[in-house]
């Protein structure tokens, strides 16, 4: 039974695929997937979704909580301390980087538009017989990249 998390926003009363790096996502939306059909696990907050991917403004890291956690670093902190348990990402957007370690964790990763009504990007992922290490939603399909 496959785990699916999905980088979630709330957008009015709804939760929608979180634009931009996964990693950034202030919400991730988990789903168990039993007999082709997802069911509601519940949500994680992103301890990280603030926290910048590069050094380039070390004046302000003292205003984030991981001021250390940059590229692979927070990328190994998300998986290990958030995401331990689920077996795909399903995401907006990722750098090569986030993609290249969380695929290395075997976690398959999943890009959908950014927007996407969350329940309707798991149902996609969730019905696929085969899910590709790396893919993309497109025409109520997922594709490998």
């Amino acid at each position: 039974m496959p785990r699916i998390a999905v980088a979630s926003t709330e957008m009015g009363s709804n939760k929608v695929v979180s634009p931009g790096h996964f990693a950034h996502s202030p919400i991730f939306t988990i789903y168990d997937v039993e007999n082709g059909k997802p069911k509601l696990v519940g949500s994680r907050k992103n301890p990280l979704s603030a926290v910048p991917d590069l050094d380039a403004d070390e004046q302000d890291s003292h205003h984030h909580h991981h001021p250390h956690l940059h590229g692979p670093p927070k990328y190994r902190f998300l998986r290990e301390n958030v995401l331990s348990d689920v077996d795909v990402v399903v995401a907006g957007g990722a750098c090569p980087t986030s993609v290249a370690v969380f695929t290395g964790y075997g976690v398959k990763i999943i890009f959908t538009e950014p927007g996407t009504p969350v329940e309707e990007a798991v149902a996609i992922v969730s019905r696929q017989k085969e899910i590709p290490e790396v893919g993309f939603v497109e025409g109520g399909d997922v594709k490998p990249v």
